[in-house]
């Protein structure tokens, strides 16, 4: 019975977003910089916790991202490797297309993860990221970027809290230094099923001050022990631009034998 009502309720999201996605056309230019992103279920939508997938093993996810006034599309390939037990190596491919006259790759961004406390009763765990980013076409890019950021995970009962700080230098001075806050929450709601709330504020690199508070939600599915779709809607309550995102992530991890 539960597994029926999973399917039905998965498919119907599924045709729901697919319709959502198809039904908008390209019109305006203006987006942010994706930068690096968690592989499922290793965070909240963007919102990364800080666990590790352990030596020589590897997470891949396929994302795909549209995004509502200005309206494109970006789809992207993420991965995650464990190098050590405690440190991953990630990187993040972006393409964005539907956007009239700039189409391609975005800053191709590489980095390191390091998980230094495990948590323990009442203290989180805490990683640190470094990162840097190749410059994609230039219409599309800021030349690229270096930085990194501290992540903290706290588990209590069902629910996991992930909090992030990140701040990142463009190569290009013409550009202003990012500095950007997530907190992300993973609620165990049924069996295999995950609800998801995040919310990101930003200082962009075109601005001087806080230009983006973005709320998102959305809900992970565990298919089987290695893959994991997760839907999500994002809304920027700031200044709307892009208004509204839409996401479809696919997950699966490849477990050394």
């Amino acid at each position: 019975m539960f597994l029926l009502f999973l399917v039905m309720n998965l498919r119907r999201f599924s045709i729901m977003t697919l319709f959502l996605l198809t039904a908008l056309n390209a019109t305006a230019f203006g987006f942010d910089v994706q930068g690096i992103q968690p592989v499922q279920p290793l965070g909240a939508i963007s919102t990364m916790n800080a666990f590790t997938v352990g030596k020589e093993n590897i997470g891949v996810m396929l994302g795909i991202e549209k995004s509502v006034d200005p309206n494109f599309y970006r789809l992207s390939l993420n991965a995650e490797y464990g190098l050590l037990k405690q440190v991953d190596l990630l990187a993040s491919l972006p393409l964005v297309v539907g956007l009239s006259g700039s189409e391609g790759m975005q800053d191709i961004t590489i980095g390191l993860k390091h998980s230094i406390i495990t948590e323990r009763r009442y203290g989180p765990s805490f990683s640190y990221i470094v990162d840097f980013s190749l410059p994609g076409r230039e219409e599309l890019s800021i030349g690229g970027r270096v930085g990194g950021g501290l992540i903290l995970t706290k588990r209590l009962g069902p629910f996991s809290g992930n909090l992030n700080l990140f701040y990142h230098i463009p190569f290009d001075s013409d550009y202003k230094k990012e500095i950007e806050l997530r907190f992300g929450l993973d609620l165990a709601a049924v069996h295999n099923v995950d609800l998801l709330t995040e919310i990101i504020i930003k200082k962009s690199h075109f601005s001087t001050h806080i230009d983006q508070v973005e709320g998102r939600a959305g809900y992970r599915v565990k298919l089987n022990p290695d893959t994991f779709v997760t839907l999500g809607l994002g809304y920027d309550f700031k200044n709307r631009e892009p208004k509204l995102r839409f996401f479809f992530l696919l997950s699966t991890f490849f477990y050394k034998t």
